[in-house]
């Protein structure tokens, strides 16, 4: 009898122990599959006036909700997305755009081009930021599902505004449209709570590639330490760090680089300091216009040949960037004809200054006419301080004492017109190339803030804007950075010094294969997800 209840005592627990496993097993099993339907990422913040590309949502890489008449594929070609093809009148002035006739807004609504119409006057009367619509006349509807797209004069340009322009839903849009956004995008909103988290889940409507997960939660950081705090906890999929944390070892997960036109360039003053101030229709009136040392040519192109880019690379990036000729290296309508810098070279410098008359003072600052090669550098983010240092040293090293001077944008704002700034530039719309150095665009928002201006280049501006196609307009712009004779570029006038592209560093699951990556734009982080179709778990 003892035996059989010791026995039947061992069934019971072997059962138990059986029954716990199974259901820890199903646990597990619903945990991955879990896992592998759900993503957590940290990739960027949030838009300050929410998710409403009327006020600039997406304008610069990404809108997740909404999608646009064009966009731009993996390798950076324009090609459609709500529209299906399009034709240019004979005057280059109208657009006249078939759309798709399959698309609804992910509340179930149908997409018309009353939605187009009702978008494009509405940015036009917004002044909508980032989206060049100074030449639009006005959208009208033609069909249900044509649209005609009028301009004041030629613009081939256009096709990148219709890339960057996302259209909103003219039956659902109220001020209130950023906060609960109804989109044609590939996802829809399930919940933001600002400054902490956005939730979403597939756009059943979509007409795109279908994103292979159930729902992704973006997290939001305040801060780098934020950021590494969470990125060393794991709980994020994927999530962008610094290059300062690329040595970062997390188990179970990997650091990928994706490379960037995130540029790093100095805009130098090129007018001399007359006592001209800035107009009421810039961002800071009345401000000094003007600095007698950066309106140099040899002050500027001696400091372009003396920095060593790849040395900013190595010891300042972490080796993570390339080297920056221009505001749009790389990309379609960048002139080849100015890779060949070769810069570091102190000597070359010295020579280009002493040949201009600077002439070395007993302090170690050279001077010419009485006038000290001397000048203030602004800079705006602690990120970049280490770049405006190295500039700083080199400077010095020529000769040139550069001053640094940091501070918000409230700060530098009415200054940069009359001192060296430290920008950051990089995207996919070749008009930023127009915007900084078109002679139109002086003191345009923090566009041309030095002043720079050259007939002959303005001159290629408006031949590429009036093209017939874009490869003209291409054509043309490479040839306002350099024609043989002057341009734009460093081989030119050097309004600029361009320093180094960022690469974008990402902390990745090392089960979560992302593919092919676009090069990514200033800021990079939401231009992650255009490839997210592809995204798949080992």
């Amino acid at each position: 009898m003892k035996k059989f209840l010791k026995n039947a005592l061992l069934i019971m627990m072997l059962l138990f122990v059986m029954v716990a496993c199974a259901d820890k097993k199903e646990e597990n099993t619903k945990e991955t599959t879990a896992k592998k339907d759900e993503l957590v990422l940290g990739l960027g913040s949030e838009p300050e006036q929410g998710w409403d590309p009327i006020h600039g949502s997406g304008h610069y890489g990404t809108a997740i909700f909404q999608s646009a008449l064009f966009k731009r594929d993996i390798d950076l070609n324009i090609v459609p997305d709500l529209a299906k093809e399009y034709k240019l009148s004979e005057d280059k002035k109208v657009y006249e755009i078939t759309l798709r006739d399959d698309v609804k807004w992910s509340d179930g609504e149908v997409f018309t081009a009353d939605d187009v119409v009702f978008t494009y006057n509405l940015a036009k009367e917004e002044k909508t930021p980032g989206v060049n619509l100074s030449r639009l006349l006005e959208a009208r509807k033609s069909d249900e599902y044509k649209v005609e797209i009028e301009l004041n004069q030629p613009d081939i340009s256009f096709m990148s505004s219709m890339c960057s322009l996302s259209i909103v839903p003219k039956h659902a849009y109220n001020q209130e449209y950023g906060k609960n956004p109804i989109g044609t995008g590939p996802f829809k909103l399930l919940e933001w709570k600002e400054g902490q988290q956005l939730i979403v889940e597939p756009n059943e409507y979509y007409y795109g590639d279908k994103v292979p997960f159930k729902k992704l939660t973006f997290l939001f950081f305040k801060d780098d330490d934020s950021v590494l705090a969470t990125a060393k906890s794991g709980d994020c999929d994927m999530i962008k760090i610094p290059y300062t944390a690329k040595d970062i070892n997390v188990e179970g997960f990997h650091v990928e680089s994706i490379k960037s036109i995130d540029n790093r360039g100095i805009s130098m003053p090129v007018v001399k300091n007359e006592g001209k101030v800035t107009n009421d229709d810039t961002m800071s009136p009345g401000s000094p216009i003007g600095n007698d040392v950066t309106s140099d040519l040899e002050i500027r192109k001696a400091l372009n040949i003396a920095m060593d880019r790849q040395e900013i690379i190595d010891n300042v990036l972490n080796g993570e960037g390339t080297k920056a000729n221009s505001v749009a290296d790389e990309m379609p309508w960048y002139n080849e004809q100015t890779n060949d810098l070769f810069d570091g070279d102190i000597e070359g410098a010295k020579k280009i200054l002493e040949d201009a008359g600077w002439k070395m003072g007993a302090d170690g600052v050279r001077e010419k006419n009485g006038l000290k090669a001397k000048f203030d550098l602004l800079y705006s983010y602690k990120e970049r301080e280490n770049i405006a240092l190295y500039f700083a040293e080199r400077a010095k090293e020529i000769g040139i004492d550069v001053n640094l001077v940091y501070g918000d944008w409230d700060f530098v704002t009415p200054r940069m017109y009359s001192s060296a700034v430290l920008f950051g530039w990089g995207g996919y719309d070749p008009l930023e190339m127009y915007y900084n150095y078109s002679s139109k665009f002086k003191g345009f928002e923090y566009y041309n803030a030095n002043q720079y201006a050259n007939e002959k280049v303005d001159e290629y501006f408006e031949k590429a804007l009036s093209s017939d196609n874009v490869d003209a307009l291409y054509e043309n712009f490479k040839l306002a950075q350099w024609d043989g004779e002057t341009g734009l570029s460093w081989k030119g006038d050097c309004p600029w010094i361009w320093l180094v592209n960022e690469n974008h560093l990402y902390l990745v699951r090392d089960e979560l294969e992302i593919g092919r990556q676009k090069i990514q734009p200033h800021g990079g982080g939401w231009p992650m997800i255009d490839t997210i179709s592809n995204w798949k778990w080992k």
